[in-house]
């Protein structure tokens, strides 16, 4: 007698499964089916393979038959209850709100499916079908680059190319009889530059970017992955003037499309004041080719300045002689709707008695 441990626990099984192990055994392959067996699978001879899956899908029914409603899950989340419900050969996924199902081929659960291409368009197929009876909206699937294989497969199932992110790509599947109601991947990519202003000297820090030398413009780059607007601009400054500065407010932002190197998305650029704290430069030369300190009414002068760099021109001497409330846009942080998390929300200063 054998005995086996799998995801519905230990299971006594006959005379069959010591027929096949044994036959399994002569294959010289991993019991598993599992990431790291699919190499070996993939390496076998045509006729080896054909065995091989032959096996799989015997030794599977002996411990799992077609009848038992114990082999996977889907954990199904709602803002009631956060227990799993449990469907036969199912891919393993999670629920969100707007009723739609996640599924993470990196998950232990779900890498029972994937060592073969046929395998998994089976459980894919059958998945599918069952959680669009349940009335699920959508299918989201992760896939790790290193599982790209399984693209193709997903495809031909009615999947299509959602976004990526790092080594994971993300495919969708609108499962109702209407439109497409899935959000588009992020559109805009979010630029931020410092006015950094020496008030009593009424000048600004100005840079001549490496790439773009005909013209002088405000320091900056692009924000980072969870970055906050603040500490962007901040680090920028730094990291290609070596001025350290403090945030004091928001003073505009410009929305633009079809941005040039963008890869089709649009840019929003924010123009942040910041108080300088120190007065040295010392240039990223990787960057940049030059940095100056400059009076800010010589901006509205130059004919070479852009439109933008002469407007906040104009708001910083507005700032400097009505007080920079005119102009400013403050931040403050609040607590958000979802649980243990902020956000920065931005608007002109309230009076005091607001």
């Amino acid at each position: 007698m054998i005995c086996l441990t799998t995801s519905v626990g230990t299971r006594h099984v006959g005379s069959r499964m010591k027929c096949l192990t044994a036959a399994w055994t002569k294959t010289n392959q991993p019991l598993l089916c599992s990431s790291t067996s699919s190499t070996n699978h993939c390496n076998l001879k045509h006729s080896e393979r054909l065995c091989h899956i032959s096996l799989i899908g015997e030794l599977r029914n002996c411990l799992c038959p077609p009848n038992n409603n114990n082999s996977t899950f889907i954990r199904s989340y709602s803002t009631s209850t956060q227990q799993p419900t449990y469907s036969s050969k199912c891919l393993l996924g999670e629920r969100d709100r707007f009723n739609a199902v996640m599924v993470d081929l990196t998950h232990e659960g779900n890498q029972q499916f994937i060592a073969d291409n046929g395998y998994f368009g089976n459980i894919l197929a059958d998945s599918t079908s069952k959680w669009q009876k349940d009335g699920t909206i959508a299918i989201w699937i992760r896939v790790p680059i290193a599982h790209s294989r399984l693209i193709p497969v997903a495809a031909s199932h009615g999947f299509s190319l959602h976004h990526t992110e790092g080594d994971n790509i993300y495919l969708s599947r609108w499962l109702l009889d209407c439109p497409s109601r899935l959000p588009a991947y992020a559109n805009h990519q979010i630029g931020v530059s410092g006015f950094v202003l020496n008030e009593e000297k009424e000048e600004v820090l100005m840079i001549q970017d490496k790439h773009r030398i005909v013209r002088w413009k405000f320091p900056g780059g692009l924000s980072n992955f969870g970055e906050d607007i603040p500490d962007t601009v901040v680090r920028e400054v730094w990291e290609e003037t070596g001025i350290k500065t403090e945030f004091q407010s928001v003073l505009c932002f410009r929305q633009q499309h079809n941005m040039p190197w963008a890869f089709g998305i649009s840019d929003i650029y924010i123009v942040c004041r910041l108080r300088p704290l120190n007065f040295d430069l010392n240039i990223c030369k990787d960057e940049l080719v030059d940095a100056k300190w400059t009076k800010v009414n010589e901006l509205l002068k130059d004919p070479n300045h852009t439109h933008l760099t002469v407007r906040v021109a104009k708001l910083i001497q507005h700032g400097l002689k009505y007080g920079f409330d005119s102009v400013d846009i403050s931040m403050e942080e609040l607590p958000s709707v979802y649980k243990n998390t902020t956000y920065k929300l931005f608007h002109k200063p309230l009076p005091p008695s607001l």
